[in-house]
């Protein structure tokens, strides 16, 4: 074989190559093993018991059973931080999964035991709201009388005195309602007004609400601040014309959404969210599926058993009053569990392990505004941990907070893998949009840097996001840079590369 022919087919596989770009993301190799082991006894054996029955991924069913347990106790206790700042327990919950992954039936089946509650809650409500508009029609009726009797009461002094004594007006009964799927940040308000002081948004097909109109270009700032300002206990303040003004204390909502991929890309992704930090303020799991090995079995006897068990103590703090503040049905008043001496030693040094982690170059620089808060979040587990098992404790255990912190890691691992693989990198979303802009609105072979940054994508408006585009595409073989300069739509351009894979080079 001559010289000539072997140059040939090395420029024949190279070309090859070039005709073959690959993904921007790689596949769910989730290598990430959960430390199910890490659980209290009863939630590790709920868990695991989910798991026989639904056969859904480990990761699935433990999102599901803690998610209903931060629910349960998020009333009932705040978390004294080191630093002399308390902080609510609740947790935002993030499941990512593609469909027929059973996400829906393990949520069904942790959930039952609250809508069991809420449907005591609702047939008790109905007979409190009979009374409730009896004692409202006479309240209504005997302020009446005393305003329109001026002979009884002829002054401002004498009626004053007779409405002072005939009282404030009788308060509503609560809403019912713990969990709802899709709440506008508005409904929300409203729901807080007049509803429990302790909410959930649970959906096992979160889609709804991250597409939902609380999510919308116009809306997604304020429903995404608000949510972090709940997360970090804040009062809900609102000043609107129509509905004047609005400040509810002592509220609390945790979340758990389950979404599919492409979903769970969009919102990761979302540069507003993420620059907001209402992402840093979620705990995000994505298993690899196990579909193909989830063959027809018997449910163990004491996997039945475990769920009952593990339904039971769920309930019972269901159903236990929260500590309120005086002639306030739902305004919260929670105790506050503070760090006993071993306790705050190990916090001291898991936060400073991972503060060290995020300077650059380190491993947690790629995830340093989760990682900023991973300190915290290991600390709200750790006590709703606690309070699963006590709902009356004072005290943070250190056991308690060493189980939560192997989670925080493996949720510190998660966010490292998700990112790596491009799920929250939104460079690498971008980039996707512009293969796909070019496929659908460019015409030649080659473009050029100013073809990229003023003719294509909008958030693609400057040169240094178009170069940082470009080098994604190069690296993944989508884009080969020209070494000699072209002349595109009628402009002899310097910087320009050939287009790979696209239909005009297919």
């Amino acid at each position: 074989m001559s010289i000539a022919q072997i140059g040939e087919i090395i420029n024949s596989s190279q070309e090859v190559k070039l005709e073959s770009p690959q993904p921007l993301r790689r596949e769910n190799n989730s290598t990430n093993k959960f430390p199910i082991d890490c659980l209290p006894e009863l939630l590790r054996k709920a868990a695991l018991a989910l798991h026989h029955k639904i056969q859904a991924p480990i990761e699935i069913c433990t999102q599901s059973v803690l998610a209903a347990t931060n629910l349960a106790v998020q009333g009932h206790a705040n978390i004294m931080l080191p630093i002399g700042q308390q902080r609510p327990v609740s947790c935002l919950f993030l499941t990512i999964a593609e469909s027929g992954e059973r996400k829906s039936s393990c949520d069904n089946e942790i959930l039952s035991v609250v809508e069991e509650y809420e449907s005591e809650l609702n047939n008790q409500y109905k007979q409190d709201l009979f009374k409730w508009k009896n004692k409202q029609d006479a309240w209504e009726k005997q302020r009446s009388k005393i305003q329109n009797n001026a002979k009884k009461y002829p002054d401002y002094a004498s009626m004053s005195k007779a409405l002072d004594e005939l009282g404030e007006e009788p308060e509503a009964p609560l809403t019912p309602l713990l969990i709802c799927p899709e709440p506008t940040f508005e409904g929300l308000c409203k729901l807080m007004i007049k509803g429990l002081p302790s909410l959930g948004i649970f959906s096992s097909e979160g889609g709804q609400f991250i597409a939902g109109y609380g999510m919308k270009e116009d809306n997604k700032i304020r429903t995404a601040a608000a949510l972090s300002e709940m997360w970090d206990g804040k009062a809900i303040k609102r000043v609107r014309g129509g509905d004047g003004t609005i400040i509810l204390n002592g509220r609390r909502l945790c979340m758990h959404l389950m979404v599919q991929p492409n979903i769970a890309t969009s919102f990761l992704s979302d540069s507003v969210l993420q620059n907001q930090g209402m992402l840093s303020r979620i705990l995000v799991v994505a298993p690899k599926s196990i579909a193909g090995s989830r063959l027809n079995h018997q449910v163990p006897q004491e996997s039945i058993q475990h769920l009952e068990q593990f339904k039971l103590r769920l309930r019972d703090i269901l159903r236990f009053p929260f500590n309120t503040k005086e002639n306030c049905l739902n305004e919260l008043n929670p105790r506050v569990i503070s760090l006993n001496k071993d306790t705050k030693e190990l916090y001291y040094e898991f936060a400073d392990h991972i503060e060290k982690s995020i300077v650059p170059n380190a491993p947690h620089e790629s995830i340093k505004g989760f990682a900023n808060k991973l300190a915290e979040h290991v600390l709200r587990i750790a006590t709703t941990f606690a309070l699963f098992e006590n709902h009356e404790v004072e005290r943070l255990e250190y056991k308690y907070l060493k189980m939560a912190i192997k989670l925080g890691e493996y949720y510190a691992q998660e966010a490292l893998r998700l990112f790596s693989e491009g799920v929250i990198n939104p460079d690498i979303l971008l980039a996707e949009k512009f293969i796909d802009w070019l496929k659908n609105n460019w015409q030649e072979e080659n473009i050029s840097l100013p073809d990229i940054y003023q003719r294509s994508l909008n958030s693609i408006n400057t040169k240094s996001k178009a170069l940082k585009v470009v080098k994604i595409l190069e690296d993944h073989g989508w884009l080969k840079k020209n070494q000699d300069k072209l002349m595109i739509n009628n402009h002899l351009r310097k910087d320009t590369w050939k287009i790979i894979g696209c239909k005009n080079n297919d």
